[in-house]
């Protein structure tokens, strides 16, 4: 059976430009770093209380040409994530003077507090302080 969920993959053009938004902008943690013989590279960042971690993917050593370019056309196009936060205003202050790039305005919903960022690719997130019950 099933006991969790270990990773998950955002595909990207360039790890290194991704890796520096994802731990300057968002404040991730790059969790492993290591270069394979034939010049893939296996980068995974995650948040610091949380055991999940995302590998930042360019798939162009990876795998074939034809494959590798089936997911690069994928680039931007992940589903959102909901990532919770329990200092809603603080976050949203710093990723704004960091240049996140928010798609919404915060607002007020019956569950919480939310807003909406993109990453460099045009991956959306939606940051949200739940309402405590």
């Amino acid at each position: 059976m099933l006991n969790r969920l270990a990773h998950v993959t955002l595909y990207v053009h360039d790890c290194e430009e991704a890796l520096q938004f994802y731990t300057e902008k968002l404040g991730f943690q790059k969790r492993m770093d290591s270069k394979m013989d034939d010049g893939s590279r296996w980068l995974t960042i995650g948040l610091p209380d949380q055991e999940l971690e995302i590998v930042l993917h360019d798939p162009t050593h990876w795998h074939r040409e034809d494959v590798a370019q089936i997911m690069l056309q994928q680039v931007g196009k992940n589903p959102m994530w909901v990532w919770q936060t329990e200092d809603f205003e603080g976050t949203y202050e710093t990723f704004r003077q960091r240049g996140v790039k928010f798609i919404s305005e915060p607002h007020d919903v019956m569950y919480g507090k939310e807003v909406i960022f993109e990453d460099l690719y045009g991956n959306r997130f939606l940051m949200l302080q739940p309402t405590t019950m």
